[in-house]
Parts: C-alpha cells; structure tokens; sequence
C-alpha cells in the first residue's frame, strides 16, 4: 500500500537556503527555508510577497555608482562616480556640477573597475573622498546655497609648520646631521636613507620640520629649515664623564629638564644633541624655536649615573641624532585610502607606509592632522593597531565605540563619557580573530554589517550586553553559502518605508543582488537568522546605496545608465509615468518617453495592477499601439518598464523515520501541491525536471510541465484592474523521481503574496 507523506509549509523566513540542507527535516533553516525564492520578498508574518518595483528617477551617462547624501536638513543630493568622473545631482535628477580629471583642478583616476574601491565620508558640508593608496584624498564642498568645488585635502599650515603626521618610517638606527639651525641647510645620514622621492617632503629633526629641497645620493640631500632646529652643546665636567655617559646614551638635566643625545665624549666634555625646547606645548602648537639648553648650576643624569657639570658652551650647530621622522602621507608615501568621521573628527586609515595607522583630525578642525599630545585634549590622534594587521575601515558603532576592520583581525575602540576619544585615550580590543574583506561595512539599528576576508560569507557585530565582552561577531549567512562570491557592497536602509520589513542588500562581484529579511531580534539572538534570496531582473544592476528608507540603484538597461529608486507601489523596475515624466527623463522635441531605449520593448500596466503585456517601442522612443481592449497609451496612470519573473520552490518533504525499511531512499511523486495565496494577480504552478541524468536528459530544474492560474478569469473585465484574489489552488505534478521538484511562478507584473504551501508525496 502506497503511504503518503503530506507537508505544509507557513514560515518562509528562512529565504532560499543551501540545496544540502534537502534531507535535513529537523533543522530549523530546512523546516522554514525554501529551495529557491527569486524575486520575493519575506514579510514580517514568514509569508512571502513578489518584490518591490524600481522607479526610474533620473537618466546617468557615465556613471557606475550613485549615492545618496544630505548636505543640511532638507538638502538631498546625490554624488554619482564614473570612470574618472564625480557627478553632482540635485534632488529632481538635474545634473548641477561635474568634475573630471581633464579639467575643474580635481585628480580622479579611478576606471569604472575600481570604483567599488571608493570610500567617503561627509563632515558638516563636506564629503572626503579616499582612493587607493596613490591619489590623494579629494574633498567636495556645497557653500549651502548653489556652488559646489573640489580641491585637494591639504593639511594646514601654522605659520611654517604643517599640521600633518610624522612617524619613523624610514630604517632605525641611521642618524642625521643637519648643516644648521635655520635656512638652506645640507643633510648627512649616517646611512644610506634618502630616495630622489623624498625631494619635496618633510621630514621632523627632533620635531622641527625640515622640508627637502634637492637630492644628492641616498646619505646627502639638501632642505629647507620650516622651524629652527634645536643645536648642540658641549658639556665640561671636572672628572671623566667617559665611565658615566656613552655615545648614544639620552641624558637629562636635574634642574632645566633638558634633554640631549650625547654624540661625543672626552676626558673632560661631552657633545649632546639637544632633544627639548622650552615650554614644549607652546612650542608644538605655536611653532615657537627656543631650545632648552642645560645650565652649569645642575648635573647630568644618564642610564649609568650622573654627574654635575663644571661649565657649558653655547649653542652651536646640530651635531646629529638619530630622533628624526618622516611625513606619514605624502606624494612620496602614498595616502590613506580609507576615510571615515566620528566625534567632530575626520579620520583616515589604510595607510600605505603604516597600515596599521588610524589618524584622527583636532576635533572640529579637519585639516588639523598634527599630533600634539596629551597635553591639548582636542588635538589630533595618530595609532597603530597592534599585530602587524592593514586596517581597511574604521566605523562608528553602538554605544559610541569605534569599530576597526582590519585584514586579519577585528578590534573595538571603547569611547564614552569616562573615556571619550582624546590622545592618549585610544585602546585596541581584540573583538575577532578573523579579518575582514575590503567592503566597507555598514551600520543598521545595533549591528553592524561586514563581509568575512574571503568576501564570500556576510557577518554582524552585535552587542551582548556582557560586561568583559560586550560586543560579539556573529555569521548571517552560514546556510545561504551559495548566493555569495566575491561581495562588493552593502547596503541597509535605517528607516521604515512603505513597509515595515528591515533589508539588507547584498551586491557580488559578478553584479548580481541578493536581499536579505532580518530583524533585531533574530540576529542578536544565539541562532542569528536572515532570510536571503537572490533578486534580478533584465537591468545589469551596477550599485545599490541606502540612506534613511531609500534605496537607490545604479543600473544599465540596453547599454544606457539610470537612477531609480525602490517603491512598493509599483511592479515594473525602470518604472516611469509615460505621461507625466520626471523632468530629469524630458524628450527633446520628435522624440517619445523612452527615447533614452530606442527599439528596445517595454512592459506596460495602467490603474496600477492591470498588466497590458509587452509593447515594441520605436527608434524615436515612442511606444507603438498594438490596440489591444482598453488599450490607452495617453492614460494619466500608464506605468512602462521593465519585468522580472518571481520563483518559489519549496523542499518536498522526507519520509518520517518508521519501520518500513528504505522508505527514504525510494523513488517518489508529488500527487499533490498546494497553494494558499492573497492578493493574487495570477501566478504559475509546475514541475521541474529532478531525474537521472543522461546524454540528452534536460537539465536539472528545467520546468516540464505547469499550470496557469491567470489574472482575469471568466466573466472578469480585462480592461480593469484584475480583482486581487484570496484563493487556494493544486497542481498534480506528474512523474516519479528520488527528489520530485515542484515550482510556483509569477512571470506577469502584479501582486502576490504566498501564505502557506502544501505537499502530498506518495512512496
């Protein structure tokens, strides 16, 4: 006697998960998870609905990437990237400034490939733009009324000094000796050190700032003295200072608190280099060039010992040391390719020359990148994450903490009230010991959304509420494996729209998109869970941003670029009112709406849900009639664009465990698949090839038989909208196989939404 296995299926939260999971009944991604779910969207209920349409907002020539930017309350941009473009666009979709790096003074040399590599940040009416390592950092201002510019990022310039960061980057161990306090000087190292790159670079002289002038060979170079170098001196002892002080040794006075590098000894002096100048704070900020030199009223103090001092010379010139550093950024070292703001401060990191550095401006002053110290709390920051790791992204997170995204680890900057980010404040906690991949992460709710290193997986640091770890790494795509490769982008909204479902867009590298459901609970939780599912469509979608509840998408259809917005009240992507065009898509005169797909075919729909079919459009873009009933094309409410086809399959349910032995392993058919839909505009029942496999056999999943379940059926009216039907249909999908395979489709624009389905296999 045949037995039956009958399933039902009402919680689709889950989305398409990893085919493998086909023989795992028990498991909670297999009981609410579905074999393949293109095109839908999770609802807060576990029930599925076809997603959302796309509104055309505006045509893009050029452009690769658009995102969306408020410069002040109620001033909405959007900041496009091409191939060694930046676009400025209003908030209707008019182009109001363009920069290129053939003109308007700006340096872009990204290609269309490398613009994912871009990162930005907005501090007041600002946008910082990083890139590479080879560019220097751009900078686009708004004036707040209509002008826009572009210039170079440029550290400020206090009286001579530059207000940019300085760190040991060149080899430790060589010494320099500079010819004089002040002027033209010539520079000795001790070793070869010096590159024709360093010709217009500073470098720091026991903190003073020497700019280099002409290269001779790698120990001689010529620079210009920026702040008066601190000299030398020569110290008189009555005894031997020989057996106190070594060549090398940093000694200190016990009364002016001068310091000095002794270079040289004899029976009766030593030479120091000076390392202090008076009033150290004063100088560091005001760029005062008084040295600190050491008086005959005290005595020396060494590693070994001290000894008081008999007389002392005047100052003279530099004798040399080896307390000298380098520009962090420059032409010669390259700059940050990383860029983000947090705490009145902008920050960089992804240095080339350190890549473990993360800078911080003085706060409220971005071009301020000058480490002062302790001493002046609003100063600039400079640190290095420990363990040799390359920080690609610093992110501001929950409960104020910053989070740092490095290649090999994960760390987390605690900053509150009883330590809020000053110098000297900066600790480095080891959050994970796997890296990230070079995407910039994104902020939604308490989470924050990043790509593993391999770029093949999606992660989310959530906050446990733990007092030693209060922040943990958690996977979101453990059973969804098969939708990613090579992750570019995210994207999430971080405010309801027409709906209440939270997103989390998702690009690959091979452009397709995958949407994930989720809510705070489900990731936060010891089981994190999100509902992925593939979307696509006939557009090549090239970006996808988010800002508030918009999501914008960058894509291409028939090789012409737009801008267009999701919208829940419309089932066509490149959707456009054909009668009332947004003024950025205006025809020129002889030309139609969609002039900009010539010859191309378009969908339309009227009175919102009434599908008309597929329409050829003409070489000039107008839509040619096909005079079909209640065809009107001058309709105030005709909708054209562009469909996709939406799929559900769910998993045929196993044969429970039971005494009939291999009830599991024998051959099956589906006698009945069932559906429970509300506001049903029609949609497509069938059964996929699932057999063995044979030289001229179909592929797996090729549909092989259905059913249609159209929009308007007997007696219905066709020139009105379909009635949107709460109805459950079955389709007997015929043929046995070991893992019989049934589909639902909706390849004609409208709603659906699927509540439940139900499977009978007999065995």
């Amino acid at each position: 006697m045949a037995q039956k296995i009958i399933g039902a299926q009402r919680d689709f939260s889950f989305g398409e998960v990893d085919p493998t999971l086909k023989r795992a009944d028990d498991h909670p991604a297999r009981k609410a998870g579905l074999r393949q779910m293109a095109n839908f969207r999770i609802l807060n209920s576990g029930g599925v609905q076809d997603r959302s349409g796309r509104r055309a907002l505006f045509p893009a020539p050029h452009v690769e990437r658009i995102e969306e930017v408020t410069m002040s309350p109620g001033n909405i941009f959007k900041i496009a990237f091409g191939a060694g473009y930046i676009f400025i666009y209003d908030a209707n979709g008019a182009l109001i400034k363009q920069f290129d790096k053939q003109g308007n003074g700006a340096y872009l040399p990204w290609s269309a490939a490398d613009i994912p590599s871009i990162v930005f940040a907005q501090f007041n009416l600002s946008i910082y733009i990083t890139f590479s390592h080879s560019m220097r950092p751009q900078v686009v201002t708004w004036d707040g009324v209509s002008t826009w510019s572009i210039a170079d990022y440029n550290e400020i310039l206090l009286g001579t000094q530059k207000r940019t960061p300085f760190y040991r980057l060149s080899p430790q161990g060589i010494s320099i000796i500079p010819s004089a306090q002040t002027g033209s000087i010539n520079i000795v190292a001790s070793a070869p050190v010096f590159t024709p790159g360093h010709v217009g670079t500073r470098i720091r002289f026991v903190n003073r700032q020497i700019l280099i002038a002409s290269y001779s060979d790698s120990q001689h170079v010529t620079g210009f003295v920026e702040e008066s170098l601190p000299g030398s001196q020569v110290l008189h002892f009555t005894s031997d200072p020989r057996s106190i002080f070594n060549v090398g040794d940093v000694v200190l006075g016990s009364v002016t608190g001068s310091r000095g590098q002794v270079n040289a000894t004899t029976s009766t002096t030593i030479t120091v280099q000076l390392l202090s100048l008076t009033t150290s704070t004063f100088i560091s900020v005001f760029g005062n060039s008084n040295t600190l030199a050491f008086a005959g009223t005290e005595s020396v103090v060494g590693p070994s010992g001290s000894l008081a001092i008999s007389v002392t010379d005047s100052i003279t010139a530099p004798t040399g040391t080896t307390v000298w550093d380098d520009e962090v950024m420059n032409d010669y070292r390259g700059y940050p390719a990383s860029v983000f703001v947090d705490q009145f401060r902008v920050g960089f990191c992804d240095f080339p020359a350190i890549p473990g550095g993360i800078g911080w401006t003085a706060i409220n002053a971005p071009t301020d990148f000058y480490v002062v110290g302790a001493t002046v709390p609003s100063g600039a920051i400079f640190e290095l994450a420990p363990d040799k790791v390359q920080v690609l992204y610093v992110v501001p997170g929950p409960e104020s903490s910053e989070f740092v995204f490095c290649d090999q680890k994960i760390y987390y900057i605690k900053i509150d009230a009883s330590n809020p980010l000053v110098p000297g404040s900066v600790r480095f906690a080891a959050l994970s010991g796997d890296g990230a991949g070079r995407v910039q992460p994104r902020t939604a709710q308490e989470i924050i959304l990043y790509v593993n290193a391999g770029r093949n997986s999606m992660m989310a640091i959530v906050a446990s509420g733990a007092y030693y770890r209060p922040f943990n790494t958690k996977g979101l795509s453990d059973f969804h494996a098969h939708l990613f490769n090579n992750i570019v982008l995210i994207a999430a909204p971080t405010a309801d729209g027409t709906f209440n479902e939270r997103y989390i867009y998702v690009m690959n590298g091979d452009n397709s998109l995958v949407v994930g459901k989720y809510n705070l609970a489900d990731i936060t939780s010891d089981q994190p869970k999100v509902g992925w599912g593939p979307w696509s469509g006939v557009g090549a979608i090239k970006w996808v941003c988010a800002m508030d509840a918009d999501v914008v998408f960058t894509t291409s259809y028939f090789g012409a670029t737009i801008c267009e917005i999701l919208d829940d009240s419309l089932y066509l992507d490149s959707a456009l009112f054909v009668n009332a065009l947004p003024a950025a898509f205006t025809p020129t005169p002889g030309l139609g709406p969609l002039w900009w797909i010539p010859s191309q075919t378009v969908a339309l729909m009227d009175q919102v849900t009434r599908s008309m079919g597929t329409y050829d459009i003409d070489a000039t873009g107008f839509i040619v009639p096909q005079g079909n009933g209640g065809e009107n094309l001058a309709s105030a409410s005709l909708v054209a664009g562009q469909q996709w086809t939406a799929t559900v399959e769910p998993f045929t349910p196993n044969a429970p465990p039971g005494p009939d032995a291999n009830q599991r392993m024998k051959m099956r058919q589906i006698s009945y698949f069932g559906v429970y839909v509300i506001h049903s505009t029609g949609f497509v029942m069938g059964g996929l090839f699932s057999g063995r496999i044979t030289r001229t056999s179909p592929a797996l999943g090729t549909l092989m038989n259905d059913r249609r379940f159209p929009a308007w059926m007997q007696d219905d009216d066709p020139t009105l909208p379909p009635p949107q039907r709460e109805i459950a249909e079955f389709y007997p999908v015929p043929g046995s196989s070991y893992d019989p395979r049934a589909v639902i489709f909706k390849d004609t624009p409208g709603p659906l939404q699927i509540l439940e389905l139900a499977i009978e296999v007999s065995i």
